[in-house]
C-alpha cells in the first residue's frame, strides 16, 4: 500500500519550508498541532501563541504563511485578533481556524476573515496534512491561461483569481487563435476560455485542443445557457462551464479540481446546495438521450 504522508511530501519536494503560526489558549492542542506540521515538513519554522496579543505579535514581526488559530484564545478571541492584526498591516495568506463546534454563523465569520478552512477537534492528522499539502501547493506558481473577447470578463476573473491565495501566473489574449497557439506552447494547469471567443470559438478550440492530450483542465465561459454547451464539450475534456455573471467560490471550486487538491469543507460547506452557483460540472451530466 502506498504511505499517503510519502506520496504528500513527493508532491511537494522543492518547496520551502512553511512559516506557521499555531495559536491556541490549549497548550496540548499546540503540542499536538506542532506535531503534524514537523511530521509533514520537518524544518517548518513554528511559532505558538496562547493569546490573542502573542498572536497580533507573530503575525505582524513573522508574517507567517499559514495559521491555526484557536477561537478562544486568552484575552482577545482568535478572530479578533486575527481582525485587528490585518487592520495593522499583518497578513496572513492561508488562515485555518481550530474550533470544538463549527455554528452556521461561523461560514460568515470565516468568510468575512477570508478563512481557508475551519477544523473541528478532535484533531484529524489526515485533514490537517491534506491542508499542508494545499498550502505548499498554493505558493507554487501555477500558470493559467485566460482567453475571452470581453475586456470587462477577463477583468472580473482576473481580480477573483489574483485573490484566490493561489501563486498564479495569469497570461491573457482575445483570441481563438492566439489562445490555441499558447495552450500548445505552455503548460497550464487551468485555462478559463470564452465560448464565443473571437477567432476560433471555445467550442472548436476545446476540439483543436483534446487530441493533443495536454494536462490542462479546460473551464467554458459563456453568459447563455451553460447546458448545451456543456452536453456538447464533454466530448472535448472539458471539465466546467462557467456561466457569467460567477461567484467567487465557484473559481476556488475550479482551481481546487484543476490542481488535485482535497477541497476544504469551509468551502464544501458555502458551495452544498441550495447556496447558488454558477458552475457547470461536465462529468455531473446525465448522459444525452439518444434519438430514433
Amino acid at each position: 500500500m502506498p504511505d499517503p504522508i510519502t506520496d504528500i511530501r513527493a508532491a511537494t519536494r522543492g518547496t520551502a519550508s512553511a512559516t506557521v503560526l499555531i495559536a491556541d489558549a490549549d497548550a496540548r492542542r499546540r503540542t499536538a498541532l506542532a506535531g503534524i506540521v514537523r511530521r509533514f515538513d520537518p524544518a517548518a519554522q513554528i511559532t505558538e501563541a496562547a493569546s490573542g496579543e502573542e498572536l497580533i505579535e507573530v503575525i505582524l514581526t513573522k508574517r507567517p504563511s499559514l495559521g491555526f488559530v484557536g477561537l478562544q484564545l486568552d484575552g482577545l478571541s482568535g478572530p479578533e485578533a486575527v481582525a485587528l492584526a490585518r487592520k495593522r498591516g499583518g497578513s496572513l495568506a492561508c488562515l485555518v481556524f481550530v474550533a470544538a463546534r463549527v455554528f452556521p454563523q461561523w461560514q460568515e465569520l470565516a468568510q468575512s476573515l477570508q478563512a481557508y478552512e475551519v477544523l473541528k477537534t478532535p484533531l484529524d492528522p489526515e485533514h490537517i496534512e491534506s491542508l499542508l499539502q494545499a498550502n505548499a501547493r498554493r505558493q507554487q506558481p501555477t500558470s493559467v491561461l485566460l482567453a475571452s473577447s470581453s475586456e470587462a470578463g477577463r477583468s472580473m476573473i482576473g481580480r477573483v483569481l489574483a485573490r484566490s491565495g493561489f501563486n498564479l501566473v495569469v497570461d491573457e489574449t482575445d483570441s481563438g487563435r492566439h489562445a490555441l497557439k499558447l495552450l500548445r506552447m505552455g503548460a497550464y494547469s487551468l485555462a478559463f476560455i470564452d465560448a464565443n471567443l473571437a477567432g476560433l470559438d471555445g467550442l472548436e478550440l476545446a476540439c483543436q485542443v483534446e487530441p493533443l492530450k495536454l494536462d490542462t483542465h479546460l473551464t467554458l465561459l459563456t453568459t447563455g445557457d451553460p447546458e448545451p454547451i456543456a452536453h456538447a464539450a464533454r466530448y472535448f475534456g472539458v471539465s466546467f462551464v462557467l456561466k457569467m455573471p460567477f461567484y467567487a467560490r465557484d473559481i476556488d471550486l475550479a482551481l481546487h479540481h484543476a490542481l488535485g487538491l482535497r477541497r476544504p469543507y469551509l468551502l464544501n460547506a458555502l458551495t452544498a446546495p441550495p447556496a447558488p452557483t454558477a458552475l457547470l460540472r461536465v462529468a455531473d451530466l446525465a448522459p444525452a438521450r439518444r434519438t430514433a
